[in-house]
């Protein structure tokens, strides 16, 4: 009995870190990761200059903000004034 307890215990403060974490608000992800969300069924990719323009062109088409991530080749996602695009994925649920 303690045994089962213990492991049911151990194994629901495990679960939630195995989830799929919330983007951190001011760092873009890494290219791998993204491209796990870009390739998650029903999920979005919008592009725009730099994350305010991500979320600018994200809330026009009524998708939930934060983005689950946000991604550039060139790291400048979160550059103020962005010198180019930046890329976000949101889930595909609208609001």
């Amino acid at each position: 009995m303690l045994l089962r307890l213990l492991l049911i215990s151990t194994a629901t403060a495990l679960l939630p870190s195995l989830s799929l974490a919330p983007a951190n608000a001011n760092q873009e992800m890494n290219e791998g990761d993204f491209l796990d969300l870009v390739d998650a069924k029903g999920n979005v990719t919008v592009q725009g200059n730099g994350v305010s323009g991500v979320n600018a062109k994200a809330n026009a088409q009524g998708l939930n903000l934060p983005a689950l991530g946000y991604w550039s080749p060139e790291r400048h996602c979160f550059v103020i004034p962005p010198p180019g695009p930046c890329n976000g994925v949101f889930e595909g649920v609208r609001n």
